[in-house]
């Protein structure tokens, strides 16, 4: 577990499903900017079997918010392009009400320390719809540098998004 003083991050465990299931339904709680794709419960009980949420290529953690122990939220790393050096983020908090309590900025840092200590990788990077300001200000106070806009890089909803590419590399870690 990766514990902070706001939440705590654990992998998934098979009594976890059906709450994550439900989360993951909700579809106006993602908001615009998360992705749209509904799986079903078979698919994430197969994906579960498989590996957990964990392997070489991508992992997920549920959030866990410490004040209440309840889900939260969800934060996931994944490979990029085969010849980058780099895993990118993904991220989100389920829980309304704990949206503006630094829960999120404390997982992104949570995991992307992590990160470095455990796979050989210099750079971390997280793609953040231009007009999705909250999980800008969450890249910004996880320590994140902005380096670029890429245009119309993601189609979801129907519509096509501008994303702001933030990266984190290994020196950027305060020791």
């Amino acid at each position: 577990m990766l514990n902070g003083k706001v939440v705590t991050l654990r992998p998934a465990q098979e009594e976890d499903l059906p709450a994550l299931y439900e989360h993951t339904l909700d579809l106006e709680n993602r908001g615009e900017f998360y992705p749209a794709t509904i799986r079903t419960m078979p698919e994430m009980k197969r994906d579960y079997s498989k590996d957990g949420f964990w392997s070489e290529e991508w992992g997920l953690l549920l959030i866990f918010d410490n004040e209440t122990s309840k889900l939260a939220g969800q934060i996931a790393w994944f490979k990029t392009v085969q010849y980058l050096s780099e895993l990118e983020i993904g991220y989100i908090m389920y829980d309304k009400s704990a949206r503006t309590r630094g829960g999120m900025t404390e997982a992104c840092k949570l995991l992307t320390r992590y990160l470095f200590q455990t796979k050989p990788v210099n750079r971390i990077r997280l793609c953040i719809a231009t007009q999705n300001g909250p999980s800008r200000r969450v890249a910004e106070k996880s320590g994140y540098t902005h380096e670029g806009t890429q245009r119309g890089a993601w189609w979801n909803n129907g519509k096509v998004y501008d994303m702001e590419l933030y990266g984190f590399i290994r020196t950027d870690l305060a020791d």
